[in-house]
């Protein structure tokens, strides 16, 4: 019998209308990835019972623990899981379409399919009840822009047939990094090296109850923080004497594809974080070479004209997220 191999695996999303139930009508989408880690973990308690011997009596099962990480490249059409990681989303018409993702409640959540294709018979490991706990964002001078996901989710089942036999690929054509530019308190800046971001949603993974088969029977979210670092060259001290004096500033990414107006080749993705604070941390001198600034930043919601501590706008060819 050959072994699976990861180059011939394949890894599809779809939306859930009911937390924990595959919909009815399918709309799978094959998500590319790097690697992944989603697996369901389930622990073994042991007994302190005492009896005559010094041998363990069998254990029992503790609850399922259903989660992990995809790792991954930002392409436009990944527009479902932005969604999923912030809340809010308002679509326009078109084509092509403009969608308007900001922070709010989450959607349901989301079911995902593990499928080993190379096998002599194919099998399907189903994660249902699947919502994002986190999203990591990173944009260098260079390369593809990171985006990594990690994720809780309910229950899984494994089986020897998909969920959706006829998903939809949309392809992979990731955003590039040195295509991005970036604005700094509504200005261009032209020193930043690197910028990375998380968006935490701290999903509460407890929610275990007596006769739940040990699943999760719901995985509600907490608030919403985004926070990350700019890493600047350091040619100046204006930027830096912002986190000195605690100024509010905002930060402005903007991704994009040939015009970036939303048709095939021309997406875009502009992400605002319309108020962030700097944390203080001094250049340090690590050598002789050109010195850096790391700026930890941490965005809140005051009075931002966007109403949201970080908006994302999509422009694609797909008309709904």
């Amino acid at each position: 019998m050959s072994q699976a191999a990861g180059a011939n695996a394949r890894i599809m999303v779809d939306v859930e209308t009911a937390f924990g139930t595959t919909p009815s009508s399918t709309n799978g989408l094959v998500l590319p990835f790097i690697s992944e880690g989603i697996s369901a973990k389930r622990a073994l308690t042991r007994t302190n019972i005492i009896r005559l011997t010094r041998d363990l009596t069998k254990p029992t099962r503790g609850s399922k623990d259903i989660g992990g990480n995809i790792n991954t490249e930002l392409n436009p059409y990944m527009g479902t899981l932005l969604k999923h990681l912030l809340g809010a989303c308002t679509s326009g018409a078109g084509p092509p379409y403009t969608h308007t993702i900001k922070v709010g409640a989450l959607p349901v959540s989301l079911c995902l399919e593990k499928a080993f294709l190379d096998l002599a018979i194919p099998e399907y490991f189903l994660y249902n009840g699947v919502r994002i706990n986190k999203g990591s964002f990173e944009i260098n001078s260079d390369g593809y822009v990171g985006f990594n996901l990690d994720f809780l989710g309910k229950k899984r089942t494994i089986g020897t047939s998909s969920f959706d036999a006829t998903p939809t690929d949309l392809g992979h054509v990731p955003f590039e990094s040195f295509e991005a530019s970036i604005k700094e308190g509504g200005g261009a800046i032209a020193t930043v090296t690197k910028i990375a971001f998380d968006v935490s949603n701290d999903l509460d993974g407890g929610n275990y109850v007596i006769g739940g088969l040990g699943e999760r029977r719901a995985i509600p979210e907490g608030k919403c923080a985004v926070a990350g670092i700019l890493t600047a060259l350091f040619e100046e001290v204006v930027l830096y004497g912002k986190a000195v004096a605690f100024t509010e500033s905002s930060i402005e990414i903007t991704l994009s594809r040939g015009t970036g107006a939303g048709g095939a080749g021309n997406e875009s993705l502009v992400i605002t974080i319309p108020e962030v604070v700097y944390e203080e941390k001094d250049p340090i001198i690590s050598g002789p070479k050109g010195i850096v600034v790391e700026m930890p930043f941490t965005a809140f919601y005051d009075n931002a004209s966007e109403a949201t501590s970080l908006q994302m706008v999509l422009k694609n060819t797909v008309a709904t997220l």
